[in-house]
């Protein structure tokens, strides 16, 4: 298990859109686990299912070059 510790004014850890995008494409595997993938990638279940369900949501035009999976959460 590894610990990340936050100093200095910075409280929380900033996730890049990649790494969300990479996280909830993880999820989207055949058999996957949402809490297993969050548990891997040390992030709190309930983010994961957030960032989902923005990625569901969003209500930004998806151009046809985007991943496959925000297409398929269309």
């Amino acid at each position: 298990m590894r610990v990340e510790v936050l100093g200095g004014l910075e409280r929380r850890r900033r996730w890049s859109q990649d790494d969300k995008a990479r996280i909830v494409e993880e999820t989207l595997a055949p058999g996957a686990k949402v809490t297993a993938v969050a548990r891997r990638n040390g992030v709190a279940a309930s983010l994961v299912f957030a960032w989902r369900r923005q990625a569901r949501t969003s209500q930004q035009v998806v151009p046809s070059f985007a991943p496959w999976w925000l297409r398929v959460l269309d």
